[in-house]
């Protein structure tokens, strides 16, 4: 198993933060589509809440996800195992925890990956931890500049 962290101080309410993260529908809205996410395609019926699945589709496989933990505003987590293409490749398991602080005018984020690849793609992981580092970045810069713009708006 691979882990990364990241951790950023978002000027936002936790609440806000929240529901950016765990509103699989709104993503289009404030997340553009990138090399590695082609967006959410499939968001199981009914409220977001635990249990929620969804389905990724991107270039080299599709995440299957689910909601595994959802305590409003200070904790989400998804499992989102990507089954790779071709399938000899084998799997990519992907847990995303968050950890969501609130402070006075502002809100600390902790964002950990747990990578496990299964497969012959455990030779190739390397080179993929890079392609994952970036999308986590952009996805973390993302995230706080909306929730800062959309906090400053009346």
């Amino acid at each position: 198993m691979i882990e990364l962290r990241w951790e950023t101080t978002i000027r936002a309410s936790a609440d806000a933060v929240f529901s950016l993260l765990a509103n699989l529908r709104d993503y289009e809205r404030w997340l553009p589509r990138s090399a590695s996410f082609n967006g959410t395609t499939t968001i199981s019926a009914g409220p977001i809440d635990l249990g929620t699945m969804y389905v990724e589709p991107g270039p080299l496989g599709t995440r299957f996800g689910s909601i595994t933990a959802y305590v409003r505003p200070t904790r989400i987590d998804f499992e989102q195992p990507m089954r790779l293409r071709p399938a000899f490749l084998g799997v990519v398991g992907i847990k995303l925890f968050h950890t969501l602080t609130p402070r006075l005018d502002s809100v600390h984020l902790v964002r950990t990956i747990q990578v496990t690849p299964q497969g012959f793609v455990k030779l190739f992981m390397p080179v993929a931890m890079g392609a994952f580092k970036a999308e986590n970045e952009r996805m973390i810069a993302t995230l706080k500049a909306v929730a800062e713009r959309e906090a400053r708006e009346p």
